[in-house]
């Protein structure tokens, strides 16, 4: 048992950094594992949980899976293109969980499976020059079988965190945006992707635009299309933060959608920073913990850093 342990443990810790592979099929068989005592794991099963996962990645968050970002890996490549045509079905380009619109896609597991049967299943197992002895795998078969499987349902905690901070390494060589380790903790069982209420930036952001001026358009915005947004897009950032919020209309907001902002926004947002700091150190908001995160963004040129990393 003990052996086994060890053995899932060290692929996971020496495997490729071509690409998420084996950390996806990894995550999926110990989930797999979880409250079920047949040792046969079809491929398709593991094929449905790998999707979800790179879908709210993708989706949620555009973290790229493979070292040649002009040509994802197979899997991906499959995972963007039910994302796109999801995109056309909903309308907008609004992400959503896959748990919820799961229903709405026309999967091709068939052929899912058919990637992994040729790029994972039978390499999971290559340790060096060696194989790990994890699981039976008929080359080309449909399924593995896993006589082990009750020690991977009993050590789940312990492999999710593995399997996490090896997948977190793997993407920091291709990804430059923030919190990389907390975008992949967000695909654990349970975990939802939440947007918080950005009501509570309003008195900080009327300080220096009490008349709410859109940062878009430039115009006046009516209090039933008020919102802010976010100039670095949350999908890069992941976090909500002042020095990267403005007021806009619901309208602009939305048909922004993740796009880079130009050298003249970023310019813009600069100027509003320093004006705003200066006027918030005025007010009775001077020692909260938003306008010390402005100085200290503003003193470590977060706008000017995060803006060329998104680029």
């Amino acid at each position: 048992m003990t052996n086994f342990l060890n053995q899932f443990l060290l692929v996971i810790q020496n495997s490729s950094v071509d690409n998420t592979y084996k950390m996806a099929w990894a995550r999926a068989i110990v989930e797999l594992s979880i409250n079920r005592t047949e040792p046969r794991i079809y491929l398709e099963e593991i094929a449905k949980v790998m999707l979800r996962n790179y879908w709210n990645q993708t989706i949620f968050f555009d973290l790229v899976q493979g070292s040649n970002p002009s040509k994802p890996p197979e899997f991906i490549k499959e995972v963007k293109y039910l994302i796109n045509s999801f995109y056309v079905i909903q309308g907008t380009q609004i992400p959503k969980r896959f748990e919820l619109v799961e229903h709405l896609l026309d999967i091709n597991y068939k052929k899912l499976v058919s990637i992994l049967k040729r790029d994972v299943s039978w390499r999971f197992l290559n340790l060096g020059n060696e194989k790990a002895e994890l699981y039976f795998y008929e080359q080309g078969a449909d399924f593995i079988l896993l006589e082990n499987i009750q020690v991977l349902a009993q050590n789940s905690s312990l492999l999710f965190d593995s399997i996490n901070f090896r997948w977190t390494q793997i993407l920091e060589q291709f990804n430059t945006s923030p919190r990389v380790a907390k975008k992949v903790k967000s695909m654990d069982l349970g975990e939802s992707i939440r947007r918080k209420s950005l009501r509570p930036f309003w008195p900080y952001l009327d300080v220096t635009n009490s008349k709410r001026i859109c940062f878009i358009c430039r115009n006046p915005i009516h209090e039933d299309q008020l919102s802010i947004d976010h100039v670095i897009p949350w999908s890069f950032m992941y976090s909500d933060d002042l020095w990267n919020l403005v007021y806009a209309h619901k309208g602009c907001n939305s048909q922004k959608l993740n796009v880079i902002p130009s050298q003249l926004d970023i310019e813009r947002l600069n100027s509003r920073n320093e004006k705003l700091l200066k006027q918030l150190k005025q007010t009775e908001l001077a020692n909260k913990k938003h306008t010390h995160e402005l100085e200290l963004a503003i003193n470590q040129n977060y706008v000017e850093k995060f803006w060329i990393s998104a680029k």
